[in-house]
């Protein structure tokens, strides 16, 4: 079953949730607010930012009831009579309050005309923050649904307070979160599941992520790299679900690391952790190659090879 970038990031993240200073990182600033009361968050009209507003609960109300009304307010209202951006980048189909769970599940379609996916960050990282002041929601799940393209199905994301920073001095919205990679256990016959922490911005894709972390390699004991040294990405595109990954020549050369088919497979079941990507097609220098150092073929497609993971008990044996 696929993973989705599940957000759990250390409670450090907390000192810098409203930006950097100059001189360093300095902690939130408390902010007072009248009884019965949180700050409700939108999307500004430069659609690069966040804006808050005092809103008022209704003390008498029920949990499931506050949360329906705080979302209708966020997706229906238009403050000042200005666009509402999140409205605009999502459609709120079904909601619910997970009482036991201490979340709340929301579905939407994402299917719009502004198909700007920083919006989308924008638009979860305001729903999630104004929702995690309740006292009972520690986090929101987004059952995300594309009616543009219904055969990519449904994928969920889980955030909670600590899932979004506002990072003024790299210009722009940080959402951090894990991807799920795979690099080679010690007999290079095996891979071995790593998650890594990233921070995610609209400069840089969640694939692209993923082979730059390959790339990069693994930072801690018992896993071993796969990709050869020198190598280089130089595109990446998702299209109808398959990943088409361009990488340099010296991905060609040998490595001791690893067998060439834990190679290959650590590189496409990395990026079919990603729910938009079922296939993955290597390119060499942006050409199709026949074979991978004369042993794979290379001119196809490839799909996850789940078997080939081990699972620590099987490699400590």
């Amino acid at each position: 079953m696929k993973k989705w970038i599940c957000i759990w990031f250390t409670c450090s993240l907390l000192l810098v949730l409203f930006g950097c200073a100059n001189q360093g990182l300095e902690t939130t600033e408390v902010v007072e607010l009248p009884e019965n009361s949180i700050l409700l968050y939108r999307i500004d009209e430069s659609g690069y930012e966040l804006q808050s507003e005092v809103y008022t609960i209704d003390p008498q109300g029920s949990e499931r009831q506050t949360i329906s009304v705080i979302l209708s307010n966020i997706f229906n209202e238009k403050p000042e009579n200005k666009s509402n951006l999140i409205a605009n980048t999502m459609k709120m189909i079904h909601c619910a309050y997970l009482e036991e769970d201490r979340k709340v599940q929301i579905r939407v379609n994402v299917a719009n005309e502004l198909n700007d996916e920083y919006l989308q960050v924008l638009a979860k990282a305001a729903i999630t923050k104004t929702l995690c002041q309740l006292e009972n929601v520690e986090t929101v799940e987004f059952m995300i649904y594309d009616s543009s393209t219904p055969e990519s199905g449904v994928y969920t994301e889980e955030y909670d307070e600590f899932s979004f920073v506002d990072a003024e001095e790299e210009g722009g919205f940080l959402q951090t979160g894990v991807i799920t990679i795979y690099f080679a256990n010690e007999a290079g016959d095996g891979l071995l599941t790593y998650d890594k922490a990233v921070e995610i911005t609209n400069n840089i894709s969640l694939e692209q992520l993923v082979i730059e972390s390959l790339i990069t390699g693994p930072l801690r004991d018992g896993y071993y790299p796969t990709i050869p040294e020198g190598t280089t990405l130089n595109r990446i595109s998702i299209k109808d679900g398959v990943c088409y990954v361009d990488l340099s020549v010296e991905f060609n050369n040998t490595l001791d690391t690893c067998q060439d088919m834990i190679t290959i497979y650590s590189v496409v079941n990395s990026l079919c952790e990603l729910p938009t990507i079922d296939k993955v097609q290597f390119l060499i220098n942006g050409e199709r190659q026949n074979f991978y150092r004369e042993t794979i073929p290379l001119d196809g497609m490839f799909e996850r090879q789940m078997e080939l993971v081990m699972d620590p008990e099987e490699e400590n044996e």
